[in-house]
């Protein structure tokens, strides 16, 4: 029967594609980011957040940089203590409208590690667990993170620091842009001398703020960078207010379109937005092509794509 023919064949074409192998709609290289850690999860910028985000399969962890009055790096969002999420030493609230007195770049770490920066219930995360926790140094907590990794038998982890820097704040709440930069520099060389495994090879260093990240350019090359960005614009817009050419571009994900990561890519740059934490806006970001994605959840991500 001649008019059979046509519904044969289309029957034999769906088996055939029904027979085809799942494919990995990750690309490779993939690189899933835990936002200060696992911040949906666990209490931000900490140890326990670390450690979870490990736990989580991340790629990547990042976290954001402040100094301490002596110079050190210490891991926090903020160059002061936030008084929605942080208590005092003796356990006390920190006043609301005095929280930016509260300021990292005046106290000693012997200080900082006083306070108490998990405890309280995080307004915007409420799966968040609380548990004591502290401000770490980021040399110590890239050394326990790894180990920990090690532990697990994890890959090593790579890290994504961002620098938190802003006209306003220099040389009150941070130091200048150059010292920021070379400081941080400064701490990853001696830090990777300890270290068991190559560390600056795992290194990525972001900023919304174009200063500091000119600085490291200057002085360490090799370190890629990222460039941050909230605002309205295309790429090569953001790449004029920057100045310079970064090796990711990462928008905040509600910017992102299909046309966006197409240019990018051809102008030879991975694409990393920020903060996706939505399953439908992770499978957006995914079909629009991105390179990897910065998540308060990586368990979302997990379960909306497993992994081995």
């Amino acid at each position: 029967m001649p008019w059979a023919l046509p519904f044969l064949f289309l029957f034999g074409v769906l088996i055939v594609a029904g027979c085809q192998p799942d494919r990995d709609p990750l690309p490779e290289g993939f690189d899933i980011q835990g936002h200060r850690g696992a911040m949906g999860l666990k209490p931000e910028n900490t140890l326990p957040g670390f450690f979870k985000a490990v736990d989580l399969g991340v790629t990547t962890i990042e976290f954001d940089l402040a100094v301490s009055k002596e110079h050190k790096m210490v891991i926090s969002h903020e160059p002061w203590f936030r008084a929605d999420i942080c208590l005092q030493p003796d356990g006390s609230p920190i006043p609301r409208d005095l929280e930016r007195s509260f300021r990292l770049y005046e106290m000693s770490f012997e200080t900082i590690e006083q306070f108490d920066c998990g405890s309280l219930q995080h307004p915007s995360h409420p799966d968040q667990q609380t548990l004591f926790a502290i401000k770490p140094l980021m040399s110590e907590a890239i050394e326990m993170i790894d180990d920990y990794a090690r532990s697990q038998g994890v890959p090593p982890i790579g890290y994504n620091i961002e620098i938190k820097s802003d006209p306003a704040w220099d040389g009150s709440l941070t130091p200048e842009p150059a010292v920021f930069a070379r400081l941080l520099h400064e701490e990853l060389l001696a830090l990777e001398k300890r270290l068991e495994t190559p560390l600056l090879d795992r290194i990525t260093v972001q900023s919304f703020d174009p200063r500091p990240l000119h600085a490291l350019r200057a002085i360490a090359p090799t370190i890629p960078i990222a460039i941050l960005t909230y605002t309205e614009g295309t790429v090569d817009d953001h790449l004029r207010f920057f100045g310079l050419e970064p090796e990711i571009y990462s928008p905040n994900y509600g910017l992102v379109t299909a046309e966006q990561v197409q240019r990018a890519h051809e102008l030879g740059m991975r694409v990393i937005p920020w903060t996706v934490n939505r399953k439908a806006d992770m499978q957006r970001m995914v079909e629009y092509g991105v390179d990897g994605l910065i998540t308060d959840y990586p368990d979302r991500f997990n379960e909306l794509f497993p992994r081995p």
